[in-house]
């Protein structure tokens, strides 16, 4: 049943008898209950995005959805919650494990609650309402209230009564406030700021501002991903901190080749090289998080008598992964890469000393439109020659031609920026595939002659038997590349990329 929930001034009368008009209703106060209360999101606010919180309370887990009048699911849980697929079966499991994905929960606020609940009389003694007020503090109990708050609960034949009650409370000062309302101001009171991290930064950029400015707001979006990322990536909490900082890494190395000759050449020769190390120092890592990641499918492509051959090859890997974790660690932990980031962010705040002064406008469409004939020309000859080589070069093109739309996306219409980005996604997906699934081979492959154990025959044939399955499936992708180039070839898709941003340059 719907409750009312309101946020109690701090001089708010000792609950008691209440006068409402020629009315008169008894508050009769019952048990009062103390809780210790954290609420779990990912790093990236996944759950606070859907309006929804994990919370552990004693040996229980619910999760609380923010936005809906239901009860909230419950499974018992001794545990701290790390990961979706480590919950118990269930509707909390369901329901989070697509939102999550690989992300883990990390603990967002730790919260005691004192809840005092209150049986409303009217002059008759009949129980009209039922009212919880609740008490908020951070971490311990005897910390000062974060908020007082009231949960007004209607009993069926009696909202007429409840209205008067909350009548009440506004005289007395308290404030309506819902669900979501509350649970921001309690993150904000804990030093948590919701939703104040996203991988994909959308800058709303002035398209009559100075290329060379606008190109800087742009680095230093990804530099503070960069930045947010790394003081996780030694904790080992999920691999996605790892991914958004290699992304970041990425997208600032593209722009600075996509606009060399807008940036000093010397800040471009520099940099080119000391980030494309730093990505280096974390390739290892990278492709052996993939590769664990990827265990439970590659389970599922062999039959049921070869799965448990495949064993000692992931004991290897997460050996392996150990030692790469540890080297990258002691990379972004050196000197070098401080030194590198200093200097970058350095340059991020120093006032421009280039002549380029074009606004960013007439750029963006240049640039982007050359990409977009470039991908034509060379998704062409593919269909005539299906080399896989060419294949290899279109999917990095295509990728650039991805950053490049979402950096400017704001500067054109949002909804025909949403089709050809969602399209050049489908063609990127088929293209990634087959890059993928090559590299699988190979890796694997050689993986298997590294194999130090005596018993890697079984293990060999199980390995063997995955590289077969994945070669199909290349294959398969590989036949599907002529549907997704197509598609994203049509003529309605040339007219519009002709439309947004061929500039008067091109």
């Amino acid at each position: 049943m719907k409750q009312w929930l309101y946020r109690l001034p701090d001089n708010l009368p000792a609950p008691g008898q209440i006068a409402v008009a020629s009315e008169s209703f008894t508050l009769l106060p019952e048990t009062s209950q103390q809780s210790h209360d954290v609420y779990y999101d990912s790093f990236d606010w996944r759950l606070y995005q859907q309006s929804l919180a994990l919370v552990s309370n004693k040996h229980t887990i619910y999760l609380a959805d923010l936005a809906a009048a239901e009860d909230s699911p419950k499974a018992p849980w001794r545990q701290r919650p790390t990961f979706a697929w480590n919950l118990p079966d269930g509707k909390i499991k369901e329901r989070l494990a697509p939102l999550l994905d690989v992300r883990a929960l990390l603990p967002q606020a730790e919260l005691f609650i004192s809840r005092t609940p209150y049986r409303v009389l009217n002059e008759d003694e009949k129980t009209v309402a039922r009212l919880v007020v609740e008490t908020i503090r951070p971490s311990t109990t005897d910390a000062p209230p974060l908020t007082t708050c009231a949960r007004l609960q209607p009993l069926r034949g009696y909202a007429a009564e409840t209205e008067r009650i909350a009548g009440w409370l506004v005289a007395q000062g308290a404030t309506a406030i819902t669900p979501p309302e509350l649970y921001e101001r309690i993150l904000t009171a804990v030093g948590k700021q919701p939703g104040n991290y996203t991988a994909k930064p959308k800058l709303t950029l002035d398209p009559t501002m100075p290329a060379p400015a606008a190109l800087k707001q742009l680095l230093q979006a990804e530099l503070e991903i960069i930045q947010a990322n790394t003081p996780y990536i030694p904790q080992d909490l999920d691999t996605e901190f790892l991914h958004d900082f290699r992304v970041a890494l990425r997208r600032t190395r593209s722009i600075i080749s996509l606009f060399k000759d807008v940036l000093p050449p010397d800040i471009v020769a520099r940099f080119r090289a000391d980030l494309k190390t730093i990505a280096q120092w974390t390739n290892d890592l990278r492709d052996l998080d993939v590769y664990l990641l990827a265990e439970p499918i590659y389970q599922a492509m062999l039959p049921d008598f070869m799965q448990a051959d495949m064993a000692p090859l992931y004991v290897y890997l997460r050996q392996k992964r150990k030692k790469a974790l540890r080297t990258a660690v002691s990379a972004l932990h050196s000197p070098a890469y401080r030194q590198i980031m200093a200097d970058w962010e350095t340059f991020l705040h120093t006032p421009d000393r280039n002549a380029h002064t074009s606004p960013i406008l007439p750029l963006a469409q240049q640039r982007i439109y050359k990409r977009y004939r470039r991908i034509i020309k060379q998704g062409q000859k593919i269909l005539i020659t299906g080399n896989e080589v060419e294949m290899h070069a279109l999917r990095i093109e295509c990728k650039k031609l991805r950053y490049l739309l979402e950096f400017f996306t704001t500067l054109f219409p949002a909804e025909e920026m949403a089709v050809l980005i969602g399209q050049l996604k489908t063609l990127q997906t088929n293209l990634g595939d087959i890059n993928d699934l090559h590299v699988q081979e190979a890796y694997l492959l050689r993986l298997a002659g590294e194999l130090p154990l005596p018993q890697s025959r079984a293990t060999l044939l199980a390995v063997g038997a995955l590289v077969a399955h994945l070669h199909q499936q290349r294959e398969q992708a590989t036949d599907k590349f002529s549907t997704a180039f197509t598609q994203f070839a049509t003529p309605e898709n040339r007219r519009l990329f002709k439309q947004l941003f061929k500039a008067e340059s091109t």
